[in-house]
């Protein structure tokens, strides 16, 4: 029942600055606090440099991959165009050592020939893995198990890898060279004949590792002004989005401080509202306990006399039956002007809790009306505001008024709990019930001027009925509204 943070202390709460917590600690401002723009820089300036790293070393292996099998593609071109009538009785007779011819040749191509600058190491095996030629002779014979690359090339597949020449039998390379290209080459004696042999050789990547390089830095060039490219438009576009939202960011604060000013306005209004109400309720009680004093002390003193008086002439002259019905006419008026007195003013409510003006209430209904009422109450303390008791006991006594009035022979159930500050009744009734729009149209306004009594006092007042379902009337109220009148 308490009411909730008002709306302008919600604006503050907007608009003022949370705090920064560890970030304030240690000096340093919260990575949320820093402008968008900023945080776009730092994010997608990692975000880029880890692309590019990934993909620039993508292209550069490509790169490698590339210029290594298309150069391994050449010089096994080469080599098998060399190679082809030099190995082609080894189909007559697998496996066996090539003749001193052929020998010859090859060390005169390959040791002693100008492809020495280019090919290192030079060998030829059979498909059985025997080593057929070497440029160095004392390995000739070997034999070697059938796979790797070997296996691969034996099936008619070029083999080609970047060797770091780790192996022992490279000892002697590696005081020239930190690589060499190690290339497989199937020979054939014919394009469509079977491989009869496998070309094993190192060529000589000085102009490989050039090519690369070259190659290597225009695409590494590439992709980091492309990398670039892209970062600086997305900046750009970020940069623009970043002043918008700082534009508007910026409106939005100006807009909330002028909301937070119309909430503080609106609520200084509203208080105002709630103390003129709480006054008007007191006043509108002194104005109706003053007009029922004149009723009783003018018109009433007034009619009784001319009562006393027809009582008289009635006593005078009994065989006159128009002044015993202008005796009983004078009676009648002065019970109802006495009852219209007496439902007008209040005396006394000044000095009663808010327990005592509800018992009242109920015991003033029970004996003007001759019903009895169930009651259920709960009421803590009589801190109560006298517009608020009013606004109660004119609640309790339009109501079971009503009820009384459309729901005759019904015992009506009147609830009353004070909690938190507020006072909550409620009232109830088993009657034919009503529809509320036919209600006001008719002209019954008993209901509208409940509503208006509860509301101007800052509280809430609900009507639960329908045709054939009874009445429910609830209302609660602070029980110290705005002005404490």
């Amino acid at each position: 029942m308490e009411p909730g943070p008002s709306a302008a202390s919600m604006a503050r709460m907007v608009t003022d600055p949370a705090p920064t917590g560890a970030a304030v600690a240690v000096g340093l401002p919260s990575f949320d606090r820093v402008s968008f723009s900023r945080q776009f820089l730092v994010v997608c300036t990692l975000l880029l440099a880890v692309g590019m790293l990934v993909v620039g070393t993508w292209i550069s292996h490509e790169i490698e991959h590339s210029a290594v099998r298309r150069a391994a593609a050449v010089a096994g071109v080469y080599v098998e165009s060399i190679l082809a009538s030099e190995v082609q009785g080894l189909t007559q007779s697998p496996g066996s050592p090539l003749v001193d011819q052929a020998t010859q040749t090859l060390d005169r191509i390959f040791i002693h020939g100008p492809l020495a600058r280019k090919v290192v190491r030079f060998k030829l095996w059979s498909p059985q893995g025997q080593l057929l030629y070497s440029s160095q002779s004392q390995q000739i014979g070997q034999q070697v198990p059938v796979q790797g690359p070997l296996a691969a090339a034996l099936r008619g597949e070029l083999q080609a890898h970047m060797s770091e020449l780790t192996e022992h039998e490279h000892v002697d390379e590696r005081v020239l060279w930190h690589r060499l290209l190690e290339v497989h080459v199937p020979v054939r004696a014919s394009p469509q004949a079977p491989v009869t042999a496998v070309a094993e050789f190192y060529h000589s990547t000085h102009n490989i590792d050039a090519d690369i390089r070259e190659a290597q830095w225009r695409s590494w060039a590439l992709v980091a002004v492309a990398t670039l490219a892209i970062f600086t438009a997305l900046y750009l576009q970020v940069r623009r989005a970043n002043d918008t939202i700082g534009q508007q960011r910026h409106d939005l604060r100006r807009q909330l401080q002028q909301l937070s000013l119309a909430f503080a306005e609106n609520e200084r209004m509203r208080l105002r509202l709630r103390e003129a109400g709480a006054a008007t309720t007191a006043l509108n009680e002194q104005f109706l306990h003053r007009v029922a004093a004149d009723l009783h002390d003018a018109p009433a003193q007034t009619l009784a006399y001319a009562l006393m008086r027809i009582d008289e002439l009635v006593t005078a002259s009994p065989e006159q039956p128009e002044l015993r019905t202008i005796r009983d006419a004078l009676a009648q008026s002065l019970k109802d002007l006495r009852n219209i007195a007496s439902g007008l003013g209040m005396p006394g409510i000044e000095s009663l809790t808010l327990d005592a003006t509800v018992r009242r209430a109920l015991r003033d209904f029970e004996r003007q009306s001759g019903a009895s009422v169930q009651a259920e109450l709960a009421i803590e303390g009589d801190e109560a505001a006298l517009a608020t008791r009013i606004t109660i006991y004119r609640v309790l006594q339009e109501s079971l008024t009503n009820s009384h009035r459309h729901a005759p022979g019904e015992r009506p159930q009147v609830r009353v709990r004070s909690d938190a500050g507020w006072v909550e009744v409620s009232v109830s009734d088993q009657g034919g019930g009503f529809d509320p729009l036919q209600a006001r149209q008719a002209g019954r306004l008993g209901l509208h001027f409940m509503e208006e009594r509860v509301q101007l006092l800052g509280g809430r007042f609900a009507l639960v009925t329908a045709p054939g379902q009874g009445t429910l009337i609830r209302a609660a109220l602070p029980l110290q509204p705005a002005g404490g009148v």
